[in-house]
């Protein structure tokens, strides 16, 4: 607790309402909270819309309903079952073994010879034993030699790998005639040549085997002949190709590849995923779940719901980068940010519900166009780019609504843009309807959709256009009244003589208010010629002065007798003078002029010196002690092009009126004169304005001011007319008389 200075015990506490109150009260803590709960609605909004219907489904399930597919999906795994397959397909690649034939077809020959030479070895041993076919015991010589010979082939070929029994091997040295060798060698050579022409591999060996050994079952041979030729086959033939493993893996994972990127399963948007009553296949069930649209234990979908939150924050970055450097005025005002939030949650709230009935029906369009009209052409199309991406997420990423959205939004706020009348807002709105037709029309051709499609869609989107412009002109009075913002129409409002300030004006400073529509026309051809916006110059010279209401006899356009100056002491005349910059921005307040209106009132003398009584003072007795600047305006300089232009105006016309010999060459001296002072005096550096610009407007005053001022011819005094007149009458009767 602490004392207060009323004597009073306080607790420490009681302050923290008045620190809280404060808070709310800070301009920068005001916008602040705008701009965070507008972030807050936009998101849940867009996330409520965005999250999908979900069902409470398992593999073998059968479908509740038909179940549509809200975007095009893939189906990855009959897309990777497909691709599989395809890989599958691709044929092994392999690498020649040169030498296999050679080695097959040398083992084959090598066979036979060995044959051939046993058979002849065992003549010659008995030969060498003296033993003839005519001796008594050639017949038991000859089977001891065949069996010895026998023996040793049969070690022979079992040792080459060829795996005959002894019985086949005795039956090639002693049965076989050799009519049937030679035709058995003659076979084997032809069957196991042709088949080492032929591709093969260590897969495909026993094939090929195979076939040779059918192809020795199916000849003239005796079968054990046969027999062996099938063994000698399976012996000694041998791949002539080897597996490129390394190769095949490659082959089939581009086939994989090529099939996964360009035989993709699409199940297109709207198109269904399952029947009612349909079980749901494992496939399915994929499809469905990366649609999202199965339960599961939490409610919500985590890394959707942030993903969501990420991408609006990203648009929320954008669209602040784009107002912190192009369209930093916006940021100026608390209202204009509260309109900006407002129409982007309205539109964001309008889109969610209207897209339960159909895309094409949300009058996105509505947002471009009043902040075009409200705040600022650049920003309507940045903000119609950041509303076209994020109600695409309600949206589903319909291509055609986002394609419209992203073109027609940006044109509908250049064709607003200058809007000075409400009827070509309706023509605008008409232009929008025909554009969106075009480029659904478009869209419908490109994704081959059926015309009846096409005719409906663009009946939809022109009435979409149409509608936009009707619901943007009934909210723009309010817009306007509710957050005093200026525009081209309100500008025209504020020009009708009938306004109650004007009225005013005229009635109790008649002087002023033609003074007023004097420097309005001077102010607005002038800003026509240097690209500024001619009609707020014209308001704001209607108003610039009406300070002066004020003290309306202490300014001499309104004074018709004694001048209330001649009394006063020069300070306080340039007081009186210099404060009905203030009174005016006050007055307009009152009657709730637009703030750029005001800002032009309070800028149009900027810091320039009342050079009368600053001279007069200067010329009193007390001259020595006066200071500069207590004789000069509070400002500020002019900050725009228009209120620079209201203020040369102001100087030109009361200067050029007050001239005793108006021709143009003095008048323009004294234009361009006024225009130099005031830019030497430093009163042009904080607007926008070019020494060209300044040229075009010296000419341009000179446009006006001619037009008025022309030279006319001198007329006789009319009493000298009728006097001359008669005097010549009176000659005449003299004359004849005579």
């Amino acid at each position: 607790m602490i004392f207060s200075k009323r004597g009073h015990i306080e607790k420490k506490g009681e302050n923290k309402p008045r620190k809280f109150s404060g808070y709310v009260r800070n301009r920068s803590f005001q916008k602040t909270f705008i701009i965070v709960s507008t972030l807050i609605i936009t998101y849940l909004i867009v996330l409520n819309g965005a999250i999908p219907v979900k069902y409470k489904l398992e593999v073998g399930d059968r479908a509740p309903r038909d179940i549509f597919a809200p975007r095009d999906i893939e189906n990855t795994m009959l897309t990777e079952e497909n691709a599989r397959q395809a890989a599958e397909q691709v044929p092994v690649a392999t690498r020649d073994i040169t030498a296999a034939p050679v080695e097959v077809l040398n083992a084959t020959e090598n066979f036979f010879t060995a044959i051939e030479e046993t058979r002849r070895g065992i003549e010659k041993k008995l030969a060498d034993r003296g033993i003839s076919g005519t001796g008594s015991n050639y017949e038991n010589a000859l089977r001891q030699e065949q069996y010895a010979a026998a023996q040793s082939l049969y070690n022979q070929i079992t040792g080459a790998g060829i795996t005959l029994t002894e019985e086949q091997v005795y039956y090639l040295v002693a049965r076989v005639s050799d009519d049937e060798l030679a035709g058995f060698k003659k076979l084997a050579r032809k069957l196991i040549s042709e088949a080492m022409k032929q591709d093969i591999t260590e897969t495909t060996l026993n094939v090929s085997v195979s076939e040779v050994q059918a192809q020795f079952q199916e000849s003239a041979l005796p079968q054990d002949l046969k027999n062996i030729g099938s063994v000698l086959a399976k012996a000694i033939m041998k791949p002539n190709k080897v597996i490129d493993e390394e190769q095949t893996k490659r082959d089939r994972e581009k086939a994989y590849e090529d099939a996964i990127n360009n035989s993709k399963v699409i199940i297109e948007q709207n198109s269904k995923i399952v029947s009612k009553g349909e079980i749901i296949t494992e496939d399915k069930y994929k499809v469905l779940s990366d649609l999202k649209m199965i339960e599961t234990r939490s409610i919500i979908d985590i890394p959707f719901a942030l993903s969501v939150l990420l991408v609006i924050l990203l648009l929320a970055l954008f669209l602040a980068a784009y107002i912190r450097f192009f369209a930093r005025h916006v940021l100026k005002g608390r209202n204009e940010i509260l309109l900006l939030c407002l129409i982007i949650i309205l539109t964001v709230f309008i889109a969610r519900v209207c897209y339960e009935y159909s895309t094409l029906t949300i009058p996105i369009f509505i947002a471009p166009m009043l902040i075009s009209i409200l705040l600022d052409l650049g920003l309507a199309g940045v903000v119609s780019t950041v509303l076209a991406i994020a109600v695409s997420f309600i949206t589903k990423g319909d291509i055609t609504f986002f394609y419209m959205s992203i073109i027609s939004g940006y044109l509908s706020a250049f064709l607003v843009s200058r809007a000075k009348h409400r009827s070509r807002l309706s023509l605008a709105g008409a232009l929008v309807g025909l554009i969106n037709v075009l480029i659904v029309a478009s869209i419908g051709i490109i994704y081959n959709k059926p015309l009846t499609v096409i005719a409906r869609n663009s009946l939809t989107v022109f009435l979409n256009g149409i509608i936009c412009m009707i619901l943007t002109i009934g909210m723009l009075p309010i817009w306007e009244s509710t957050f005093n913002i200026i525009t081209p129409l309100k500008l025209l409002e504020l020009t009708d003589p009938n306004h109650p300030l004007l009225k005013k004006m005229l009635m109790e400073a008649p002087g002023t208010y033609h003074h007023s529509l004097m420097v309005g026309n001077l102010a607005e051809v002038a800003c026509e010629d240097i690209g500024g916006n001619s009609l707020l110059a014209r308001v704001g010279a209607y108003f610039h002065d009406v300070g002066k209401l004020k003290r309306p006899n202490f300014f001499r356009e309104n004074q018709f007798g004694d001048n209330p100056h001649d009394k006063m002491t020069p300070n306080l005349s340039t007081l009186v003078i210099t404060s009905h910059a203030q009174d005016g921005v006050e007055l307009a307040a009152k009657y709730k002029i637009p703030q750029p209106v005001r800002d032009i009132i309070q800028q149009h003398h900027g810091t320039t010196m009342v050079a009368y009584f600053y001279h007069k003072a200067k010329n009193s007795e007390k001259g020595d002690t006066v200071k500069a600047e207590d004789f000069r305006y509070e400002g500020p300089k002019p900050k725009t092009k228009e209120a620079a232009v209201v203020m040369l105006a102001d100087s030109v016309e009361a200067a050029v009126r007050a001239m005793p010999d108006k021709t143009e060459g003095k008048m323009e001296g004294l234009i361009r004169k006024i225009i130099k002072e005031k830019l030497d005096d430093g009163q042009l550096d904080q607007c926008e304005l070019t020494l060209k610009d300044l040229d075009r407007i010296a000419r341009a005053f000179m446009r006006v001011l001619s037009g008025l001022f022309h030279e006319r011819q001198e007329y006789p005094d009319v009493t000298q007319l009728v006097e001359k007149d008669k005097d010549d009458d009176a000659a005449g009767v003299a004359t004849n008389i005579t």
